[in-house]
């Protein structure tokens, strides 16, 4: 059979992609257009906006300086700016790449239950830690193309986070980063997740938290981007609450890159903010109620403007709970494992028959789900509901040979259904020795070393509808406001309403692991075994010769 010649170009660019080193995607090309050696001078920041939502305050300006104000409860500080980037030497960009995203968010993470305010959604749609997205061009063709373009969207966002293998630490699990560690998700998309805990990031209530320390190093690209100068009581504060940075390339083909940073304030008889170098910028004061008065001020001015907020500003929207899902293991210390999803909800949308009750179940690589027998479960009625699967399904692997950080199952029911009940098979990929990791007995005793434990992120599930062509606010600091979840955006849904993670939630795994002490044993045993094999094959061999 003859094949047509656009497959055979596809089959050859996929092949070139997948064998193109790293280091040729690293020389820019980009063209700087006329008059932009001014614009480009120095940081080449373009906008700067600070909003500052919570109680009344009193505020001053310092004509080109900045200002300072003081609050008598704590409140919230968002600041966006949008830049250039071209003075450094970034990766080339890549042709099929529509924009790229990198989203640190703590809120999982935290615990206190101080009121949020209507422009930040609950804790319980984004997971904590660091996510990392890029997604494609609507007009890319599905299959080899789409492959290709993946391909390149991975090497670009591996080079500009600073991934290599060689950042590995003694444990393999713990630091593989890289090309081959994204997965795809949605139609056009890829995805890399790495879970935080609270623990982890020293989140205490009295501790003000840098998150981009926990994922930047100071020599990075955006590290000096995402400090906003934010002084209280005399010291620079940064009690980051989320931080998202979204790239894409213009029409003269720089990279531009919009920062929104969304931190916390103490209540504190001085805060002062210190605005960019080489920005337009400015700040506005949204007050706590719909009865509040707003303004805003310019960097250069010193009376300050009244700001219109529209009538459903204040709304509750994604606030108010639709319901309560939980999960909950069984067979936890086993290879096979199950997970039990249960999702209560009151949510009911008549107008619409394309909502639905999504939920999202996120697994390390060392489980995975298996594909094929979820649809044969599914076939079979024993689901509950629909699924997407995105992951790698190589099931045989061992954990350290797997490449991809981990898998997302999406479930979703009609809308109408008040309640879901799923049980969810995930299987354990067995593990190399030595397992750098703390090791429990089987009953989780300290001293055992038969078992590693595992705390898989809690459920995300939400009402969600199809993505379309959602109008922003017209005011432009309230569509800087605007909050892009993870993952969402990616897989074309738009959440309305969100459940709450109930409180019996438990998603403890007790991962069964070879034990080091035997280590010796065993590998005496299995080459004493092949070599007495190998003599009976021989000595069997020659006595057929013999007769």
């Amino acid at each position: 059979m003859v094949r047509p010649a656009s497959s055979i170009a596809a089959h050859m660019l996929l092949a070139l992609a997948l064998l193109q080193p790293a280091h040729t995607l690293s020389n820019s090309n980009m063209q700087r257009p006329e008059g932009a050696e001014q614009l480009l001078s120095g940081p080449a920041f373009a906008t700067e906006e600070h909003v500052v939502f919570g109680q009344e305050v009193s505020m001053t300006s310092s004509a080109g300086s900045g200002w300072s104000f003081e609050s008598d409860g704590s409140s919230w500080h968002v600041w966006t700016h949008t830049s250039i980037f071209d003075r450094v030497d970034l990766p080339l960009w890549p042709e099929a790449m529509k924009e790229a995203r990198i989203i640190l968010s703590s809120s999982m993470c935290r615990t206190d239950s101080s009121p949020m305010p209507p422009f930040v959604p609950p804790r319980e749609l984004e997971h904590c830690g660091s996510h990392v997205l890029a997604t494609a061009h609507n007009d890319v063709p599905h299959g080899l193309h789409m492959a290709v373009a993946q391909t390149q969207m991975r090497e670009w966002l591996a080079q500009f986070m600073g991934w290599s293998q060689s950042t590995q630490t003694g444990d393999s699990l713990s630091a593989t980063l890289g090309p081959k560690a994204f997965i795809s998700v949605g139609n056009s998309s890829i995805y890399h997740f790495t879970p935080l805990s609270a623990r982890a990031m020293g989140l205490r209530p009295d501790s003000r938290l840098d998150l981009t320390a926990h994922v930047f190093g100071p020599q990075h690209y955006l590290h000096e981007l995402i400090a906003p100068k934010v002084m209280c009581r005399g010291k620079q504060w940064l009690d980051n609450y989320r931080v998202e940075a979204q790239l894409q390339r213009t029409t003269h083909g720089f990279v531009s890159i919009r920062v929104q940073v969304i931190s916390t304030l103490p209540a504190a008889p001085s805060v002062s903010i210190e605005p960019q170098d080489h920005a337009d910028s400015r700040i506005a004061w949204i007050g706590p109620t719909k009865n509040a008065a707003s303004f805003m001020l310019a960097a250069n001015q010193s009376m300050p403007e009244s700001l219109h907020l529209p009538n459903d500003f204040y709304a509750p929207t994604l606030d108010q709970h639709a319901g309560d899902v939980s999960i909950r293991t069984t067979g936890f210390s086993s290879f096979h494992p199950n997970l039990l999803v249960t999702a209560n909800s009151h949510a009911f949308l008549p107008e619409s028959n394309t909502c639905r009750l999504s939920t999202l179940l996120v697994l390390p690589r060392t489980y995975f789900f298996d594909p094929y027998q979820l649809r044969q479960q599914h076939d079979d009625g024993l689901l509950g509901a629909r699924f997407q699967h995105y992951g790698l399904t190589e099931l045989e692997k061992p954990a350290e040979a797997v490449a991809t950080w981990g898998s997302v199952l999406v479930l979703s029911q009609d809308i109408r259904e008040s309640q879901f009940n799923a049980t969810v098979p995930i299987h354990a990929r067995y593990r190399l020795p030595p397992v750098h990791e703390q090791t429990v007995g089987y009953h989780g005793e300290p001293t055992g070393d038969t078992h590693v434990d595992l705390t898989l992120p809690p459920p995300i599930s939400a009402v969600v509808c199809p993505a379309g062509d959602l109008p922003l606010p017209e005011n432009d600091i309230l569509r800087n406001l605007h909050v892009r979840l993870a993952l969402f955006d990616e897989l074309g849904l738009v959440p309305v309403k969100s459940l709450q993670i109930a409180p019996d939630t438990d998603t403890l795994l007790r991962m069964p692991v070879p034990s080091t002490s035997h280590t010796s044993l065993i590998q005496l045993s299995t080459l004493g075994l092949l070599f007495a094999g190998a003599i009976f094959v021989i000595h069997s061999a020659r006595s057929k010769a013999i007769k």
